[in-house]
């Protein structure tokens, strides 16, 4: 009995996720008329672009970051494990 108010509370939990929270702030329009930008405002210097690729760097992570393959290789395993522990062969009749 335990286990099936575990699993219907889990379903409940599981299904709460799912639905957007109410708020109550003031929000703003949802369409808010602003000027379209001007194309000579629009200038990009040398400096801006080599900030902006150094923080492409930052964000970039390489293959060996987290882990590397070893997670995604264990996680298939582990899949492969599973399935093959819950489909056991069929019996001869």
């Amino acid at each position: 009995m335990a286990r099936v108010l575990f699993f219907i509370a889990l379903i409940i939990a599981a299904a709460s996720a799912f639905v957007a929270p109410a708020s109550n702030a003031v929000s703003s329009p949802a369409f808010a008329r602003t000027s379209a930008p001007k194309m000579t405002e629009v200038v990009m210097d040398v400096d801006m672009i080599s900030t902006f690729a150094q923080n492409a760097n930052v964000i970039a992570t390489s293959s060996g970051d987290f882990g590397g393959a070893f997670y995604p290789v264990a996680g298939l395993t582990l899949l492969g494990a599973l399935i093959l522990y819950l489909s056991p062969p069929l019996a001869d009749e």
